[in-house]
């Protein structure tokens, strides 16, 4: 995998686009919430679903679409989110029909079934990448079944952030692009041990999936530097085009 981009920051992302904030917790990775708790402390409003103004995506870079929400909620209807998928490129008057911007579109959810659902029709979206979030071995089962069901044709990837516990994703790493993994960060974070985190690096180099090592928990603190990791976890690989690198 030494053709791959190594990422130089822990963020992978720069730019958001929250067409939506708020949303209504799932499993164990929502109780510390950091998007709530911005929402509600930081910015003073409220975190229940509610429509943005922020009608229009980004154009370049790397952009988490709803990094404040889950876009695949029920809250959002189906159609909805087709247009929001159809707001990621724009129509060439030269000819050519739609092509899409020149940027990285990351998604991500832990509501896999509807995600699924909305995907099975939609056709190809070639500058999006579509994930789920996984914290431990039964969510990881819980949805992986429903993104199975998610068409080749769409690029998947997997969050395993925060990571709450061990992950064996046995022949079914192969499904993903891409994998981003790291502890909880903030000042009421769980603990994430160092041999889950390198158990989820080894099974992706086997496959020959890219990973990403965001943060890990060393010693009772959440560490972001990449250079304090050890050796064998230095690693901040994207599968996206050189173009989208800072």
């Amino acid at each position: 995998m030494d053709d791959l981009i190594q990422w130089p920051r822990a963020t992978y992302w720069d730019k958001p686009w929250n067409p939506w904030i708020g949303c209504v917790p799932v499993s164990p990775a929502c109780y510390h919430c950091y998007a709530k708790t911005a929402t509600e402390d930081r910015f003073k409003q409220s975190f229940s679903p509610h429509k943005t103004r922020k009608l229009a995506p980004p154009q370049s870079g790397v952009v988490f679409v709803g990094n404040m929400t889950d876009l695949f909620g029920g809250w959002i209807c189906p159609c909805e989110i087709w247009d929001y998928l159809s707001k990621l490129s724009y129509f060439d008057p030269t000819g050519g029909g739609r092509k899409p911007f020149d940027a990285t579109y990351l998604f991500c959810t832990k509501r896999v079934g509807k995600m699924a659902d909305v995907l099975s029709t939609y056709p190809e979206v070639p500058n999006a990448y579509f994930g789920f979030t996984a914290e431990n071995q039964e969510w990881f089962n819980r949805r992986v079944d429903h993104a199975a069901a998610i068409p080749l044709r769409h690029k998947m990837w997997l969050s395993a952030e925060p990571l709450l516990g061990p992950i064996d994703m046995c022949d079914m790493v192969e499904m993903f692009e891409w994998v981003a993994v790291g502890c909880e960060s903030g000042s009421n974070r769980r603990p994430c041990k160092l041999e889950w985190i390198e158990s989820i690096v080894e099974q992706c180099n086997a496959a020959n999936v890219p990973v990403f090592v965001k943060q890990i928990d060393l010693g009772g603190v959440c560490q972001r530097d990449i250079t304090k990791f050890p050796r064998h976890l230095q690693i901040r690989q994207v599968p996206w085009a050189a173009k989208d690198k800072l």
